[in-house]
């Protein structure tokens, strides 16, 4: 089967891999869509996971299923959330599965090989039903939407409640839908690409700018989605006394910020990783309720396109989300 190996830092290859066969309560899965994640880009730049077929958004059709596996067969469509959690440690124990850091690591698009391939085997357990009106080329939103909706669900946010979305990429656009669907109040979306902004307005956001400075004032709820160590400060800048600001963008670099303000104005600076099940659900849910929040894939490409798009984002982003269809 064709796939696109990680091989090295900024390496990325078209080979030719055996097909997978499910092992005990596995799947194999033909792969409908995948869409490109920023932690795949940090992948690619950093070489991390070298070896490896990344992606790890993804929807797909049941080919074959291993021993064990019950509720599935093969023609089945399905959307994936790629966590394979320990089941020991004391995030797992307590309740927090997706923050184990086997389930962020050891999942497919991770440690095994994900779904940039025509063919992926994931374990069935992380296997969801495509819901009714969802079409599976959208379905791979899933797994970055319930990103998006875990932040918010960190931040207690409150129907009628502002909110600010700092970063339109893909989970910024995700976080402006499931606001919207959220019942927020008035939505603003800050980037300084204009077609993200355009998407953002028709995902629910009221006004847009381009720049931070643009914002004329703060809100109780700020989502810190650019991802950019050197814009911290002034993304947290934007909540009000007493306000909250969550960190759903994911910078490598160690950023530079004066916590006394945060400290006089009371405000709460929250960290968010991965969904849980619950997450996941309401993400599938939502995405079949509103497809037309499936306006976010702005361009569709195959496995043989895939290291030139990663080339390209690696230096400039895109418009919205860019997601391979192996079938293509």
């Amino acid at each position: 089967m064709r796939a696109v190996r990680l091989t090295g830092p900024k390496r990325l290859e078209l080979v030719d891999l055996p097909e997978p066969t499910p092992a005990e309560g596995e799947v194999v899965l033909r792969v409908a869509a995948a869409g490109i994640c920023g932690s795949d880009l940090s992948c690619y730049k950093t070489g991390v996971f070298s070896g490896s077929v990344l992606g790890h958004e993804f929807s797909g059709v049941v080919a074959q299923t291993g021993g064990g596996v019950d509720g599935y067969a093969p023609g089945e469509a399905v959307l994936v959330d790629p966590k394979v959690p320990c089941g020991s440690c004391a995030d797992c124990l307590g309740g927090a599965s997706y923050r184990c850091v086997s389930a962020l690591t050891l999942g497919p698009g991770g440690a095994r090989d994900g779904a940039f391939a025509e063919l992926v085997s994931v374990p069935a357990h992380c296997l969801y039903p495509v819901p009714s009106g969802l079409r599976i080329e959208d379905a791979c939103l899933a797994e970055p939407l319930a990103v998006a909706i875990h932040g918010i669900e960190r931040s207690g946010a409150k129907a009628g409640e502002d909110a600010i979305v700092a970063g339109l990429g893909p989970i910024g656009l995700l976080a402006v839908a499931a606001l919207r669907a959220r019942g927020a109040g008035t939505i603003t979306g800050i980037d300084p690409v204009e077609v993200r902004r355009h998407l953002a307005i028709s995902l629910g956001a009221d006004r847009v700018m381009a720049r931070i400075a643009d914002v004329p004032s703060g809100a109780s709820l700020v989502l810190e989605c650019t991802g950019k160590a050197d814009l911290l400060q002034d993304v947290t800048n934007l909540a009000a006394a007493g306000g909250r600001v969550v960190l759903l963008g994911v910078p490598i670099e160690e950023s530079k910020v004066t916590t006394m303000v945060w400290v006089v104005r009371e405000v709460s600076v929250i960290g968010s990783v991965a969904s849980g099940p619950e997450d996941f659900r309401a993400s599938a849910e939502l995405l079949a309720r509103e497809p037309g929040i499936g306006a976010i894939i702005t361009r569709r490409i195959s496995l043989e396109e895939l290291p030139a798009a990663f080339s390209e984002l690696g230096v400039s982003p895109a418009d919205g989300k860019v997601v391979a269809e192996p079938a293509r």
